[in-house]
């Protein structure tokens, strides 16, 4: 059996993953999230791929979903909710530029207040108006007995 040399240093690609790379995602409003990370997973246009350290030069469209970043640190990964956009891979970095983007923190709190805001229009107050729940009812009444009288061969 043969026998192999071990192996005293970790080759230069290994040694640049364990170092991360820098992410950056911008949106039209500013700065998501900057920091270093160990991977990052984006929602592309012909599919969702990862990227690591010393990744080929990249140019790609991003649709809407998450970008899953997973820092460094032993911390949870950090989820961004992007509408479409743009990427730019580089070798140590990357640049994330979303239509518009928001960090999984706030998605609960943005939903919140998006249904706080529906409750309260003008619209709704009006769709829930008993008044028209009546006239919905007659109309909807009225088309039935409009259905019911033709001749059905």
């Amino acid at each position: 059996m043969a026998s192999f040399p071990p192996i005293t240093s970790l080759p230069g690609i290994v040694a640049d993953v364990a170092q991360g790379l820098s992410v950056q995602i911008l949106s039209l409003t500013g700065e998501i999230w900057s920091g270093d990370v160990r991977e990052i997973s984006l929602p592309g246009s012909e599919g969702r791929f990862g990227v690591l350290a010393q990744h080929a030069p990249l140019l790609a469209t991003l649709r809407e979903g998450m970008v899953s970043v997973f820092p460094l640190a032993a911390e949870p990964p950090l989820h961004v909710y992007v509408s479409g956009g743009h990427v730019e891979v580089q070798p140590g970095k990357v640049i994330v530029l979303a239509d518009l983007g928001l960090r999984s923190e706030n998605l609960d709190d943005a939903r919140a207040r998006a249904a706080r805001e529906a409750a309260v229009s003008p619209m709704a107050a009006e769709l829930t108006n008993p008044d028209n729940a009546k006239v919905h009812a007659e109309l909807a009444w009225q088309r039935v007995q409009h259905l019911r009288s033709l001749p059905w061969k």
